[in-house]
């Protein structure tokens, strides 16, 4: 969860908050992701790839969860939720890429993006009302201490001397002729006016002086806020870009590979002869590294040309422990009784 230093309402301002309630739709997608993720990656290190497929498959909520834009701890909840959906949509697209599902990846990866798109305009709606409220309690308080600090100092000055002035004249160390006691006497009657004044300018100006340094807190809280989801949008977009170059790239391979087969007037089958010449050179797979990475690409080729025995193979070789082009003891030969 992300802190919240202070609300992001303007002090001057009471905001009736309703309380926080854990419901299906906003439960925290990043706790799931966090809670479900090391097993998951057993599955695949142990080349249980459709049970991890189908575990994966449970984690991702059936609709995005809403915006909740109640409070300000609201929102940070919904934008952990949004983190933890991005996670959780590409470890979806992983698990089907080991699955051999590139396609698939490749549509998860672009919901991907659109749910991150969808998240930014909820976010732009959410907060557009508060930055405008901050922007005008901005320019209101930056108005008051402008005009009332220097008139909480007259105040402040003005009301001194009066006091001074009658203390002086009370202790007769100051005798003042008839206009002057006049005059006086009409500054004593307007200090209740002014002190009430004072003391109304003396405690609106602190709430206005930290609106002024809350202001700009706020302001980057909400574009922190829309920077996380960009990043968030940035990264579906690089994701999806490389799922579809990867798609797209090895079907320029498959193509090109048969047209030299039909040039060489050989029948193509969909694209099992591809698969097929893969397989022929075994080191194709095995150069590859870790029996996950291996398993993964050999998935691929089943995806490719389903039911293919040698890829079938291959894979059930790397499930038993084996390498995955071990080749098979010969039976024993049986000598005739003599």
């Amino acid at each position: 969860m992300r802190p919240m230093p202070f609300v992001l309402f303007p002090v001057v301002t009471l905001v009736a908050q309703a309380p926080a309630t854990q419901t299906p739709a906003n439960l925290d997608l990043v706790q799931r992701f966090n809670a479900e993720l090391p097993g998951i990656n057993q599955l695949l290190k142990e080349l249980k790839t459709q049970e991890a497929l189908a575990k994966v498959q449970t984690l991702i909520p059936a609709e995005r969860p809403a915006f909740d834009a109640s409070n300000a701890k609201a929102i940070g909840q919904s934008l952990d939720n949004a983190q933890g959906l991005m996670s959780l949509y590409r470890l979806y697209a992983n698990v089907c890429s080991e699955a051999g599902q590139w396609e698939k990846a490749l549509e998860i990866q672009e919901k991907r993006a659109q749910a991150a798109r969808a998240t930014l305009a909820e976010l732009e709606k959410t907060q557009a009302p508060i930055a405008a409220q901050w922007k005008k309690v901005s320019q209101e308080s930056g108005d008051y201490v402008a005009k009332n600090g220097p008139r909480q100092q007259e105040l402040q000055a003005s009301l001194k001397a009066l006091k001074d002035e009658v203390d002086a004249v009370n202790a007769k160390k100051l005798k003042l002729d008839s206009k002057g006691l006049e005059e006086l006497k009409a500054r004593i009657a307007k200090a209740p006016q002014e002190q009430q004044e004072l003391d109304q300018i003396t405690a609106a100006l602190p709430v206005h002086k930290q609106n002024l340094v809350n202001a700009p807190k706020v302001m980057k809280i909400l574009g922190d806020n829309r920077k996380e989801v960009e990043g968030m949008i940035a990264a579906a977009d690089d994701a999806v870009a490389k799922a579809k170059k990867v798609v797209a790239d090895q079907n320029d391979e498959i193509t090109q590979f048969n047209t030299q087969q039909v040039l060489k007037k050989v029948k193509i089958v969909g694209k099992k002869n591809w698969v097929d010449a893969v397989l022929r050179a075994p080191e194709n797979i095995t150069k590859m590294g870790s029996p996950q990475v291996q398993a993964a690409f050999l998935n691929r080729l089943l995806v490719l040309d389903p039911g293919n025995a040698g890829a079938q193979k291959a894979l059930d070789n790397l499930k038993a422990g084996k390498d995955a082009f071990a080749k098979e003891p010969k039976p024993a030969k049986k000598h005739a009784k003599k």
